[in-house]
């Protein structure tokens, strides 16, 4: 069966059926995700039935994916352990490692509070990203929804005098910046130590689409060389142009959605839900650029 393409936003994002992960697909089926992906930057395959086995096996096709267990709140809520047992899977959800809803003080809820927050997953690792792929298992009756900014679109609306001044700009990520605004968590010295922070352009051409992107997120704490103030106002200034509602689809999950999103070119957050009240649980993979070196970013 082909595959059919529903865009869900005029400029981005679309939903695509005709697939099926419960089962191996083929290398044409394969080729024509990654070129919806290409076109779309968000794609949304309802009614997936999947087990974390079949999600890491599908995400390795595009590419070798990150360790989730170097994250200390990662690896109390049961990483390789009662409720997940994968490295690869990253645990979004208000659950602890017995599937009973964490309290509001917990430090792993703590910790994800900063994903509501507009971001760019792993924009703070020198090898940064290029897919996350976050399947729903739970979801709750209201709120929990995934909004999604298109970079692409938002650095092809900017005035030509802006993206002069962007040109050859660099920008710092660290996750600690971000980790830092909201929740109040205090990383160890540990993870400060495995998890320093990375320089990135602040525009990056897309390889898929050839397009330039916008590369800035919650994570983006300074631009290299200017002076702290002046770098934080023109990130804030992006930020805010970048997600304005007409570059923005919104995602309002439903159980079995796989949703996969392009990092390099898109920016996103989760809203909040009453989580003490409801369950949300989805698992995520993310595929490691393997590309990674700012000489072929800058290109």
């Amino acid at each position: 069966m082909p595959l059919t393409i529903k865009p869900l936003h005029p400029l981005f994002a679309a939903e695509l059926g005709g697939v099926d992960l419960g089962r191996d697909i083929d290398l044409a089926m394969q080729q024509a995700i990654e070129q919806a992906m290409d076109r779309y930057a968000v794609c949304v395959l309802p009614d997936q039935k999947l087990d974390d086995e079949r999600q890491i096996a599908f995400s390795r096709r595009y590419g070798p994916l990150e360790n989730a267990s170097a994250v200390k709140a990662q690896r109390k809520a049961g990483v390789i352990g009662t409720r997940i047992r994968h490295p690869e899977i990253f645990d979004v959800s208000n659950l602890d490692e017995n599937g009973a809803m964490l309290p509001g003080d917990d430090e792993r809820w703590r910790y994800r509070l900063a994903n509501e927050l507009w971001h760019s997953d792993s924009s703070f690792r020198q090898r940064a990203s290029t897919w996350s792929l976050l399947h729903a298992r739970i979801v709750p009756p209201s709120g929990g929804e995934t909004y999604f900014a298109d970079t692409r679109a938002a650095y092809d609306a900017l005035p030509q005098t802006m993206k002069a001044k962007l040109a050859g700009l660099i920008a710092e990520h660290s996750i600690w910046h971000s980790r830092g605004q909201r929740g109040g968590y205090v990383p160890s010295e540990d993870e400060r130590a495995a998890r320093p922070p990375a320089q990135h352009p602040l525009v990056r051409r897309h390889p898929g689409s050839g397009r330039k992107a916008l590369f800035i997120a919650s994570h983006a704490s300074h631009i290299v060389g200017w002076p702290r103030e002046e770098g934080r106002a023109l990130l804030d200034e992006l930020m805010e142009f970048a997600t304005q509602p007409r570059f923005v689809y919104v995602h309002k999950w439903r159980v079995g959605d796989l949703v996969i999103w392009d990092n390099r070119c898109t920016l996103h957050r989760a809203s909040p839900f009453a989580s003490n009240e409801h369950k949300r649980e989805l698992h995520r993979t993310t595929i490691i650029d393997a590309r990674g070196d700012l000489a072929a970013e800058l290109h």
